[in-house]
């Protein structure tokens, strides 16, 4: 069929295209040391970089200077996997050639490979015979982290084992089967993980109950409404006037929230700090969705004006960029009292 002859003709793209300029299983080494115009996370710069600031070079030193002790937390993981000690080092950053493993301890990736043995390579074959959505996969493809070096080259490594992924996913979980917000997801993913790592810990993430991100997108979610109460409560309470120019079908419109704010991470600000964020939610599980959300709102509490056409939710998106991007540390600061704050209350509640 037609039909099935666009789906043969997409996947002979990626399968012929040529490879990113990177090999595969390249790891996590500076990117700085391959071209002078890719910075340290990966980033192609249109220009040859300046040399490092001193405040550059002193947040080197300080990540290589924890290494070691992220090294330490992996090799006693049961002492450290419930503890604060994590906790508090996620706040203060994860060294970048310790994330791929340590992303993988905490999504349990090796133990899903052990329980699922080549069900991925069949999950793979089954969606590129049978995909819906292809076309939107690669549409999203074409444009997701195409600053990244990884993800440059069209129809290059990195975007080919995206498809991949995208195409098992929607094979392996059907009620959610694919958004757009997966793409950029599995892409972070990849920025450290092998393919089908990357595939498992998609698979954990939408799965597991600690951070529940199929709720965000499921049909039938109560996640995503609960986020989404947030967002009016704050604005309501910190911006009436607002509010009250505002019609709510612009916070419940077809957007998700948390898939705005996942696009608006990877796309708006700086990769860094969306790594690092993306670092506390792992460690910290679904409870650090609403004070990121909620933490957000209050940085841009006296930017925010009366709302325009383009509606509150995209103005603040637009407006968080300007502000989160300041300063990486005050942000995971202002994140971890809000956090601290979160864990009080929850520890004040007395079962019934």
């Amino acid at each position: 069929s037609w039909w099935a002859q666009e789906r043969e003709d997409i996947i002979m793209e990626y399968e012929k295209g040529h490879r990113a300029g990177l090999p595969e299983d390249k790891g996590p080494k500076p990117f700085r040391s391959y071209n002078n115009n890719v910075d340290h996370l990966g980033i192609v710069h249109e220009t040859e970089l300046p040399p490092l600031t001193a405040r550059e070079a002193q947040q080197i030193r300080r990540e290589i200077s924890r290494k070691s002790k992220w090294v330490d937390m992996l090799g006693d993981w049961e002492k450290y996997k419930s503890s604060r000690k994590l906790i508090d080092r996620a706040y203060k950053g994860m060294p970048m050639n310790i994330r791929g493993p340590m992303w993988s301890v905490l999504l349990n990736i090796e133990e899903m490979k052990l329980k699922n043995p080549g069900r991925y390579q069949i999950m793979k074959e089954k969606g590129k015979r049978s995909s819906e959505h292809i076309q939107r996969i690669d549409r999203d493809i074409s444009g997701t982290l195409r600053k990244h070096i990884f993800f440059k080259d069209r129809y290059g490594t990195k975007q080919r084992e995206l498809l991949h992924i995208l195409l098992a996913y929607e094979e392996y979980n059907q009620e959610v089967g694919y958004c757009r917000d997966l793409s950029h997801i599995a892409a972070l993913f990849l920025l450290y993980l092998p393919e089908e790592d990357a595939f498992w810990a998609l698979v954990q993430l939408l799965a597991s109950e600690r951070h529940s991100l199929q709720g965000f997108h499921s049909p039938n979610g109560g996640t995503v409404q609960g986020l989404q109460d947030q967002q009016e409560h704050e604005v309501a309470t910190s911006q009436p006037k607002t509010m009250g120019n505002q019609d709510k079908k612009d916070l419940r419109g077809q957007r998700s929230p948390l898939g705005c704010l996942i696009r608006l991470l990877i796309d708006g600000i700086s990769l860094g700090l969306t790594l690092r964020l993306w670092d506390v939610y792992l460690v910290e599980g679904e409870q650090a969705l609403m004070p990121i959300t909620r933490i957000a709102f209050k940085v841009q509490q006296k930017r925010l004006t009366k709302t325009s056409s383009c509606g509150l939710w995209e103005r603040f998106c637009h407006r968080f960029v300007d502000t989160w991007a300041r300063d990486d540390d005050a942000v995971l600061k202002r994140l971890r009292a809000s956090m601290k704050k979160v864990t009080r209350k929850q520890g004040d509640l007395r079962p019934p």
